[in-house]
Formats: structure tokens, sequence, C-alpha cells
């Protein structure tokens, strides 16, 4: 067993991830109705704690991704100082980004089934759609561009959902720390050839880059690969690759020239939009799929990782929360631009023992609405069916169903017919039967007696 480590409000447990720039450990922490809560935490890696240009650059990561509020952005709780420390306190989506995907695929010589792929990425884009129409508080638009979006920073819940992640490199307009101009950031296999080239960026960027994703999603190989880093950015500053067929010979001949559009080398042959990219993979996976649901995806990432499920539990299983210092909490830097009302505000990292909690109280609950309300506008609730049978069971039972007369139809003619009565009489050359002694119930012999059985004939 191990003794979880107290940073801020929160209990550090295993770590997940490691980079360059942090750390992402699992933490758990409390609120006031001793309810626990995953979180994941990006700690900043200490050589790196005393570069005030990279601490703003998280600082700008954590006030944009608190701006965008969307179901496939993950959430940010809080960006926090703790003595000599800083991290990024953020939701913790349990599952596995792409990376790890396209990786175990790989090393198990299976393919990611293209309407999978397709429905990732059309969440991805829905994200960055959002993010690109983001205004500020007088309608403004902030101008956000993403510039890093790589299977790394994308993932896959066990259940479905998809959550684009890190913007610490993200341009906007509110940012302090400024990219000058011809400096690259992000990753080169990813890029834009704008980006490659140092241009200025817009929308159209982050649109080259989901289709780089999606390009390693269904084939399993990066679009643009080189034998060392200059090499690679001139690959990918003149958008040459290979035929994804080549690849992957399987691939839905309807996937590829949404590839090549998404992967044009000039942005205005792209789509414009990363919502134009998104309506074009709808069309495919409306095409190929039309009763797709995202329980589907999340079933092949549980199958896929279904050892490493078994093994995170047990890790979990190994690590005891202390009491917790209620004091040790840090200084949050984005306390203002959070409110009052905050999520984190709720978080504690003591949890409170069973006496110390809050009294129970009834809530009312209002009252289910009726089904027709929650019908669709414009839907019949007469006119809905399930379909419980398949159709050859269900031919069957209409065949006897209509084979067999009504309940009364048959009334009148049951009425009008004579009853026929009719005694059963024996042969007169027939010997009478002997009569069969029975003793009386006070006899002890009577639960003895045997039962005897006549057959009649005639």
């Amino acid at each position: 067993m191990y003794l979880a480590q107290q940073l801020g409000r929160y209990h550090l447990l295993d770590r997940i991830a490691f980079g360059g720039m942090a750390e992402i450990f699992r933490a758990k922490t409390f609120d006031s109705k001793g309810n626990e809560h995953l979180v994941a935490i990006k700690r900043v890696l200490r050589h790196l704690a005393e570069d005030d240009d990279f601490l703003q650059m998280l600082v700008d990561e954590a006030k944009l991704t608190i701006l965008l509020e969307h179901a496939n952005i993950a959430r940010v709780y809080e960006f926090v100082r703790a003595e000599d420390e800083f991290f990024i306190a953020m939701e913790y989506v349990d599952g596995k980004d792409l990376r790890s995907l396209i990786d175990r695929c790989r090393s198990d010589e299976r393919w990611l089934p293209p309407e999978d792929c397709a429905y990732a990425m059309i969440r991805v884009l829905d994200a960055l759609h959002s993010a690109h129409e983001k205004r500020d508080g007088a309608g403004v638009p902030l101008d956000i561009v993403h510039r890093d979006v790589s299977p790394s920073n994308v993932i896959v819940s066990y259940q479905g959902q998809v959550k684009l992640c890190d913007f610490g490199i993200a341009k906007a307009t509110l940012n302090r720390v400024r990219t000058r101009t011809g400096v690259i950031k992000g990753k080169v296999r990813y890029m834009s050839p704008e980006q490659a080239l140092g241009k200025p960026l817009d929308r159209r960027s982050d649109v080259f880059s989901a289709g780089s994703v999606l390009y390693e999603l269904v084939t399993k190989q990066c679009p643009f690969q080189a034998d060392n880093e200059m090499e690679l950015i001139f690959r990918v500053r003149d958008a040459k690759f290979t035929s994804p067929r080549r690849y992957n010979p399987e691939l839905p001949q309807a996937l590829e020239p949404i590839l090549r559009k998404a992967l044009a080398r000039s942005p205005s042959s792209r789509y414009q939009t990363a919502e134009e990219f998104g309506q074009a993979l709808r069309g495919y996976l409306k095409e190929a799929a039309p009763a797709y649901r995202p329980v589907r995806l999340g079933r092949f990432v549980r199958d896929l990782f279904a050892a490493d499920i078994e093994e995170d539990l047990r890790r979990l299983e190994e690590y005891v929360v202390g009491r917790g210092d209620p004091v040790a909490v840090g200084q949050n830097l984005l306390a203002e631009v959070l409110g009052e009302g905050a999520p984190y505000t709720r978080f504690t990292p003591v949890a409170p023992r069973p006496d110390e909690l809050p009294e129970a109280k009834t809530k009312l609950l209002p009252r289910v609405p009726p089904p027709e309300t929650r019908l669709p506008e414009g839907a019949n609730l007469h006119e809905l069916r399930t379909q419980i049978l398949d159709p050859a069971e269900r031919g069957q039972r209409v065949h006897r169903r209509k084979a067999r007369p009504r309940p009364g139809a048959l009334h009148e003619e049951e009425r009008q017919r004579p009853t026929e009565v009719r005694t059963n009489q024996l042969p007169p050359d027939r010997p009478p039967l002997d009569p069969v002694p029975t003793p009386a119930p006070g006899d002890p012999s009577f639960h003895d007696a045997p039962t005897r059985i006549i057959r009649r004939d005639g």
C-alpha cells in the first residue's frame, strides 16, 4: 500500500503520462458531502517551474479551456501554485488517447473500424468548431487556433466519449505570450504546411491537423514520414502523402476524397471550417452505419484494453488517502476568472467523517413529464413501433393469429347447436363388478387401503 501525496486540494495517485513539459497524475479529492472525485493533475516539471514564459503559456491554456465550455473539451478546474509547485487540475477521462489506440492496434495487427474513426473525428471537429467560434463578452471573436491537434491530445473514454485537451500552445488574441513570426510550435508530423513555414495561422490549420489524425487512424501510419526532422518539415510543407489505400486496401472509397480535401496544401482548397469537415464525415457515417451509436466506440476501446482496465483498478486500490491538510490548498491563479461558484471551491483534501456529513434532506423532484412531451416535435406516439421480434417470427405469429377465430365469433352457432347427452352402459353379457370394500376413516387400515383403478370398455 502507498500513501497518496497531497498536492493542493488533491491526493496524487499513479502517474499516467509523462512528457517534456509536465507529468500527469490521477488524483482524488472530496466534496462537502463526502463523495470522492477523480481528477487529472498536470504538474509542471521542476526545471520549467522557473520559466515565466512557460508558466504564462499554461495560464493561457487554462484560461482558454475555461472559456471553452463544450462536451468534447476536457474541463479545467483550476491553475494552482502550491509553494514551489505549479499544476492544473482538470477533468479526468477514464479511457485512452488515440495514440494508445493506434499503437495497440498496430501491435495486435488490428484495424480501427473506419466508422469509429469517423465518429471520433466528428467529435473532435465539433470541439474545434466551438473553439474557433468563441467570442468574448463584447462579441469580439477570440480567433482561437489549437495548433496541436494530434492523437495524444484526443482521449476516448471507455464509454465512447471523445475529449479534446491540451490547449497549451493554442493561439488566441488574449494570449500574453506571443509566438514570434517564424517560430514553430507543435508536433511536426501533424502540422499544416503554413504552420511548418511559420506563417500566421487561422482555423484551417487545425482542419489540416485533424485530417492528419484521421489519416493515421485509418492507416496506422503518419501521413508524413522522413528520416530526420528537417526532411520531415519539407514533406509537411509540400503536403505530399502516400495514398491511404496503399496502407489500407479495405479503406472505404468514400473516405479517400474526404481525406484528400482535408489535407490539401492550399488553405483555400481545404474544408474552410471544422464544421464543414465534420459534416462531410457525418454524411459518410450516415451512409456506412445509419444506426451508429457511441457505445460501439466504447465497446471497441474496452475490448482493446481489457487487461489495462483491470490493472488500473488494482493500481488504484494500492493507494491510501491520508487525513489531509485543509489549509494547504495553494493559490488558484485563475480565481478571478472562475468566480465564486466554480467547481473547485467544493473540493477539499479532507475526507469528512460520517458524523461530519450534513444532515440528509428530502428533495422533492418534479414529476416526470409524459412521453409525448419528450418526443421530437411532430412525432406521433401512436405511430412509433419498437422492433422486438425478427421478421420471420413476426410473420409466423401473425399467420397463427389470423387462422384462429376471434373470441365470440362462433357464439350464435354454438348456442343453436343441440346438446347431445350420452350415457355409457355396460354390455348385457358382462358380469357385474364386485364391490370394493372401503375401510372406515377410523379404521387403521384406511391409509393403507389400495386404490383400485377400473377401466371401463364400451
